[in-house]
């Protein structure tokens, strides 16, 4: 399997199955990025996606509905063409494609998934003994492979694509460990903060007494205002430890909320995901 990075474009509605393929294709050994996995804490998302696409030699594109009217995919989809990208279509819904994307050959999950699962296996270089890992994610599509014979083994097969489902589901809100990290690193701006603010007042003090004590031809209100000048730089720091305080607060209480979100992660919708996870992005940011 070559080295090279595989940028994964797909719609909102379809993360539940792109983040299942990519973390099956990885555990695989390819070098996949997505925006969900590949992007950090306090990155711009915008431009994370800009230099993955660009530094990337192959680019996926999960073709459904919402994908082929997304603005995002649509502008992803034409800088990969116009700069001559290894593609990689995979259909997972019938949908009417862009006359642009007509010329590429796709492979097609929702309507032929064994030969689909083999093409991109073995375009990627890939072992085909991995088929076996790859059909675990097409229920999220609403593809199911063949019907067991016994319905023992039908029932323990459906029961294991729920909870599948369900776990793929829970990696898509922000984890726990993003949220301590979060955390910490308001922590840690906080008390550099403090080390400033203590240095700040420290140094307009001993500059007060300094030039009051040499009865230099200054003016004391001159001096009492250019002390009191520096002592305002420490005012911006204290407002961002009050704000920094106040989001570790409510962090706190979003683990709470997560624990409370994964009891019903199977009736949660794509919006109320989005929602969650603003609102860390919103508490991580000053």
């Amino acid at each position: 399997m070559s080295a090279e990075t595989i940028f994964v474009s797909y719609s909102s509605k379809d993360r539940p199955f792109a983040l299942g393929l990519v973390k099956e294709l990885q555990s695989l050994g390819a070098n996949v990025w997505i925006d969900q996995l590949g992007i950090g804490l306090g990155e711009n998302w915008d431009n994370a996606i800009e230099e993955a696409l660009e530094k990337s030699g192959t680019f996926m594109l999960i073709l459904s509905q919402t994908s082929v009217e997304s603005p995002n995919v649509q502008d992803e989809v034409s800088i990969a063409i116009n700069t001559k990208k290894k593609m990689v279509p995979i259909l997972i819904e019938e949908c009417k494609l862009p006359m642009r994307w007509q010329r590429r050959q796709y492979a097609d999950l929702a309507n032929n998934p064994d030969k689909a699962i083999h093409d991109i296996l073995s375009f990627l270089g890939l072992q085909e003994k991995a088929a076996a890992n790859l059909k675990k994610i097409l229920n999220l599509i609403g593809v199911s492979e063949a019907p067991q014979k016994e319905s023992v083994n039908t029932d323990h097969t459906k029961s294991d694509e729920i909870q599948y489902q369900e776990s793929n589901l829970e990696d898509l809100l922000v984890s726990k460990e993003e949220i301590d990290k979060a955390s910490e690193m308001h922590k840690k701006a906080i008390s550099k903060n403090k080390q400033l603010i203590i240095f700040v007042i420290a140094l307009s003090v001993i500059l007060l007494g300094v030039l009051l004590s040499f009865n230099l031809d200054v003016q004391t209100w001159m001096i009492v205002v250019g002390c009191l000048s520096i002592s305002f730089l420490a005012v911006r720091p204290i407002g961002a430890n009050k704000k920094r305080a106040r989001n570790i607060e409510l962090m706190g209480l979003l683990k709470l909320k997560r624990e409370r979100l994964t009891r019903v992660m199977n009736r949660l919708s794509n919006k109320e995901i989005e929602d969650f996870n603003n609102e860390f992005y919103n508490y991580i940011t000053l």
